[in-house]
């Protein structure tokens, strides 16, 4: 019986909203950037738009990343994956469908971002809020959930527990980059200081809600992606059930 990728990811990411995962993420990130909305509109804080949306980035990508990893470690966990992956083709259409789960998660966060930077500006909230910054959230957005995703995804299938999982996610969307900002700072050396900047672990958690990417990071980005998706469909391949 091959695995249907559509009822697949209908199922579970009905499931998101049903168990209630989906709102929780979404008020996570939405509770933040109204919180910052509120004190640049009663004039407290000097800050603008972007500092709006870096806040609903804060906890929105954190989320957006763990609802479908959620799905995967279930499956893991429960054993459910041995009724799945019984055939090569199954194996493969359930990569499929949890990274079409990821880019559908990936898709609200972006449709509420984009909606409450708009609603926030429209009150006043100051800032220029370009066409190209938009089109830049939305491809960051993307781009940071689907590729932290599969590294998860890629732990959990060598071997690493849920809990060491989720938390090394969380130290990277959350804490890792301002070490590496720190170590920026206080490098003379413009070889390294490229480096830092141009590694995905770097450049994601801090750009995704600031600006669009460079031309190189776009490309380091995608490149950095394909690798995770042939190594998530390799390791589904070779791991015993």
């Amino acid at each position: 019986m091959i695995l249907n990728i559509k009822s697949y990811v209908n199922y579970n990411f009905k499931e998101l909203v049903k168990k209630g995962y989906l709102i929780i993420g979404i008020l996570g990130a939405l509770g933040p950037a109204l919180l910052v909305s509120y004190f640049i509109l009663s004039e407290t804080t000097p800050f603008t738009i972007k500092h709006v949306s870096n806040f609903y980035c804060m906890l929105g990508m954190l989320a957006a990343v763990l609802h479908p990893l959620y799905i995967v470690n279930r499956d893991y966990s429960s054993k459910t994956i041995s009724l799945i992956n019984n055939s090569k083709q199954n194996r493969k259409n359930y990569v499929i469908a949890n990274i079409m789960i990821a880019l559908l998660v990936s898709l609200v966060y972006v449709i509420l971002g984009i909606g409450l930077l708009l609603v926030a500006h429209q009150l006043g909230v100051p800032g220029e809020l370009k066409v190209s910054f938009l089109l830049g959230f939305f491809a960051n957005v993307f781009l940071l959930v689907l590729t932290y995703f599969l590294f998860g995804y890629t732990l959990l299938l060598y071997g690493v527990r849920s809990g060491a999982v989720y938390g090394i996610l969380t130290a990277m969307l959350l804490f890792i980059h301002n070490i590496l900002s720190n170590i920026l700072g206080g490098i003379q050396n413009e070889f390294l200081s490229g480096l830092i900047e141009n590694f995905p672990g770097y450049f994601y958690p801090v750009m995704v809600g600031s600006n669009p990417l460079s031309l190189l990071q776009y490309t380091i980005g995608c490149l950095t992606l394909i690798v995770l998706i042939v190594l998530v469909l390799r390791r589904s391949n070779k791991i015993e059930i």
